[in-house]
């Protein structure tokens, strides 16, 4: 999962330097890369909290053997 959300930030950011006839990237400023940051943060951190307790809370097989 997390090679596939490198994969497409990666591809996002690339088209836009390679596409940037298309791309109006005059708006893009650190003011703007927090905002994202921030939103993407929103969403992606419950997930991954979530994800981690219930790893605590009922731990795979292979981990109790460990």
């Amino acid at each position: 999962m997390l090679l596939m959300q490198i994969a497409t930030g990666l591809t996002y950011f690339m088209s836009i330097v390679l596409l940037q006839e298309y791309f109006d990237t005059s708006y893009i400023d650190s003011i703007f890369m927090t905002k994202v940051a921030l939103v993407t943060l929103v969403t992606w951190l419950p997930l991954h909290i979530l994800q981690w307790l219930m790893n605590l809370i009922d731990p795979s097989d292979n981990k109790k053997v460990m």
